[in-house]
């Protein structure tokens, strides 16, 4: 829940065909009770590949071609590295709740720093933070200057464009490490990120609840990979524009879905029809909300559909 909690998404998170991005995510919490202190995901091309948090203290791989390519040493690098970024997510909490005048109470930080790297071998560095579910610094990286997006951060924005240290860490990392890092990792998942996943389809309807709310068609679409897709609904062939969607989201085995959802009239169902567009398919496939293999009966995205009974 905590990696969408400010208005940058992932998230997690489109990625183009013809770039590969390397992102990392740090959210730390106060006055929260029973959970990490401080929480870090890493990502390439959206897929999850390591996990740490301030309990175990450890960095741990989320895919098996990571597990397999890099040694022990290698996951102590990683864990040193990520502990001490963690330390410094931690005190930018703090300062930003001195900021606000609180020592205590529920509060959540998040940092959010990726490359993305073209086919040409070009750069797109960010480096983001959120305070409390809102936008509250980001970097400029071409000219290594920050961004305050409300009056709490100028003071920090004041603190970090003056510290030439802090600067030129992050433009090194960035630029350099970084994408040293995202090779190696595409290097070890290569056959993984060449996989092409085609899609389940599921069409769900929901019944309207009173006979002024009109019923909902949705269109589940679920494990594929990679990551880019067109989902749209059609009615007589054209497209709609007003549809209902989850937005891309992760599976937990490292593929996608999305969910898109429209509102129509009782008796015009057959009308209607589900567009996929996706680089494991040949070509665009339509899926009528009729056929009796996607049927559902339920219209909750977390759930699996189950096939009405014949």
């Amino acid at each position: 829940m905590f990696l969408i909690l400010f208005s940058i998404s992932l998230c997690f998170s489109w990625v183009s065909p013809d770039m590969n991005t390397h992102t990392v995510i740090y959210t730390v919490v106060s006055g929260i009770e029973d959970f990490p202190e401080v929480t870090t995901a890493a990502m390439v091309n959206g897929v999850q590949t390591g996990y740490s948090n301030s309990n175990i203290r450890r960095c741990i791989p989320r895919q098996q071609f990571m597990a397999e390519y890099f040694d022990e040493e290698f996951w102590d690098q990683i864990t040193a590295l990520v502990n001490a970024h963690s330390n410094t997510a931690k005190e930018n909490l703090n300062a930003a709740m001195k900021m606000i005048n609180e020592t205590s109470g529920i509060h959540i930080l998040q940092w959010i720093r990726s490359v993305e790297v073209t086919e040409d071998g070009s750069v797109r560095r960010s480096m983001r933070f959120g305070f409390d579910g809102k936008d509250y610094i980001s970097l400029e990286p071409d000219r290594m200057r920050w961004v305050a997006y409300n009056h709490i951060a100028v003071k920090t924005k004041e603190k970090w464009d003056s510290d030439q240290s802090w600067n030129s860490y992050w433009e090194t990392y960035l630029q350099e490490v970084y994408v040293q890092h995202l090779n190696r990792y595409l290097e070890a998942g290569k056959d993984y990120f060449r996989q092409k996943v085609q899609p389940e389809v599921f069409i769900s309807r929901s019944e309207p609840n009173s006979q002024y709310k009109p019923l909902t068609l949705s269109c589940l679409v679920t494990g594929f990979y990679p990551v880019d897709i067109e989902v749209t609904w059609l009615t007589n062939g054209e497209v709609m524009s007003e549809t209902l969607s989850s937005g891309v989201r992760p599976n937990h085995d490292g593929s996608h879905q999305i969910q898109k959802e429209i509102e129509i009239n009782a008796g015009d169902e057959d009308q209607y029809s589900c567009q996929i567009q996706h680089s494991s398919l040949a070509e665009p496939k339509l899926h009528q909300w009729d056929s009796p293999s996607v049927i559902y009966t339920t219209a909750h995205t977390s759930d699996v559909p189950v096939p009405e009974p014949s």
